[in-house]
């Protein structure tokens, strides 16, 4: 192989890789544990009551706005 092959297929190997990287490291949301309390899920008025501002285990500040919790958060 040729030096200019060798330049090329480097390239080719850190694109690839990085695009790798990207996928992998590309943040989902968490889906519902799959327990008692998430089995019984009726409307996001019930996630709220839990994971709203005043609940047992509030939203993170950078969660996006918005009730629709099945939308991102899938169930198994």
């Amino acid at each position: 192989m040729s030096r200019k092959q060798w330049i090329v297929l480097a390239a080719i190997v850190a694109v690839a890789g990085f695009i790798a990287w990207l996928a992998l490291s590309s943040r989902q949301p968490p889906l519902l544990p799959v327990d008692d309390v998430h089995a019984r899920f009726e409307s996001a008025a019930t996630c709220l009551s839990c994971h709203g501002p005043e609940g047992a285990v509030p939203q993170s500040s950078r969660h996006p706005l918005g009730d629709e919790c099945l939308r991102c958060h899938g169930t198994r």
